[in-house]
């Protein structure tokens, strides 16, 4: 059977490529043909960016601080548009056509089944609106639609978001968001159907991941992190650990101007280097949720501090793995991420959530032969 997924493949950061090659390789797994929509918003273009840049530069009155600035932000997006777009070139099933705009893609019907894929696909705040083409609204009526793991991110939905999102699910067959709050938003829009399944990502494990890992940084000793959210908290929290173990911090980053921070700056580095970097590392602290995850999935020594918004999406997954004391409160007590986990244990649920995360999947696509849309 073939499936046409739509996801945030071009959103430009790690978790975005790594969770749609994930439900690419596991729906493959299961025996289906695979393609992602190459949906290509103007916001994760070139000149969508450069928008972006100019709207942002606005706050600047001075002139030179306004060059400064746009000198200073630019080689960073034109970075990551290379690393991301060798990763997808290298790894993802791209359809040979794309589109921008949920018009756009009107004609599209090229498949038995379509699919939203996880990420913060149906988050307003992250997309900037309710876009309809990533709730499929373009798909033909007469097809199986489906969302794997779609992610809402916030513990709400605004008001005036809930008639249109009803509308929008209404095609849906089968339901399965990423956090317990998503089920609980969708039970209230009417869906009772809809389900939790895990990110896309910890449906692979450990030896699956590794052929898309480098192993450059084996045998360092570093204390890595991943500050998303541009908190002083965890700068502080591993300049603690740092001066106790004697350990160097290195910090990923997308801007190379982070290297006024204190440690090794790791500017942008390619997808694999990413996982290598969380694989090989002493200590990881991160704000974001697919460093948490990968944290998990090598088996890392890590914490994470939750951000103010979207944090439903990690306290959700630390809470199902019996992990929830890995989200800090204290920034001054190093002996949360000194305490061992119990990956044993860890393990045990994961897999518990696996079953019913691939239940769910096999159900839903089954489903698609001779499907008829009677709603």
């Amino acid at each position: 059977m073939k499936i046409d997924i739509i996801t945030l493949h071009r959103a430009e950061n790690y978790g975005s490529v790594l969770q749609t090659l994930a439900l690419q390789k596991k729906l493959e797994s299961i025996g289906h043909q695979v393609q992602i929509l190459d949906y290509h918003p103007e916001r994760y273009t070139n000149k969508g960016k450069l928008k972006r840049l100019k709207k942002q530069s606005k706050r600047l009155e001075n002139p030179i601080l306004l060059l400064a600035a746009k000198l200073i932000i630019y080689p960073s997006y034109l970075r990551k548009n290379y690393i991301f777009n060798q990763f997808i070139k290298r790894y993802l099933k791209l359809s040979p056509y794309s589109f921008a705009t949920n018009e756009e893609a009107k004609n599209i019907n090229d498949a038995d089944a379509y699919c939203t894929g996880s990420d913060q696909v149906w988050n307003s705040h992250w997309n900037e609106c309710v876009e309809k083409a990533l709730y499929l609204d373009f798909a033909p009526k007469n097809k199986l639609i489906f969302s794997y793991a779609a992610s809402i991110g916030l513990s709400s939905l605004p008001k005036n978001e809930v008639e249109i999102t009803q509308k929008l699910l209404d095609k849906y067959e089968y339901l399965s968001v990423r956090e317990d709050t998503g089920v609980k938003i969708l039970h209230s829009l009417g869906r009772k159907d809809a389900v939790q399944s895990l990110d896309p990502t910890l449906l692979l494990n450990k030896e699956e991941w590794e052929i898309y890992t480098s192993n450059k940084y084996e045998g360092n000793q570093y204390i890595l992190t991943y500050n998303l959210h541009h908190d002083a908290q965890i700068d502080k929290y591993a300049m603690a650990l740092s001066q106790k173990y004697g350990i160097p911090i290195w910090n990923i980053s997308y801007n190379w101007h982070d290297i006024i921070r204190k440690g090794h700056l790791c500017w942008c580095p390619s997808v694999e280097n990413f996982l290598g970097l969380i694989k090989h590392a002493r200590f990881v602290i991160a704000d974001s949720f697919h460093a948490t995850v990968f944290s998990i999935i090598f088996e890392r020594p890590f914490v994470t501090i939750t951000p103010e918004i979207a944090s439903s999406r990690i306290s959700s997954l630390l809470n199902m793995l019996g992990i929830s004391e890995r989200n800090i409160q204290c920034f001054q007590d190093t002996s949360i991420i000194e305490k061992p986990i119990d990956y044993v244990t860890v393990k045990q649920n994961l897999n518990k959530k696996i079953k019913e995360s691939m239940d769910y999947l096999h159900k839903a696509t089954a489903s698609a032969t001779n499907f008829s849309h009677n709603k």
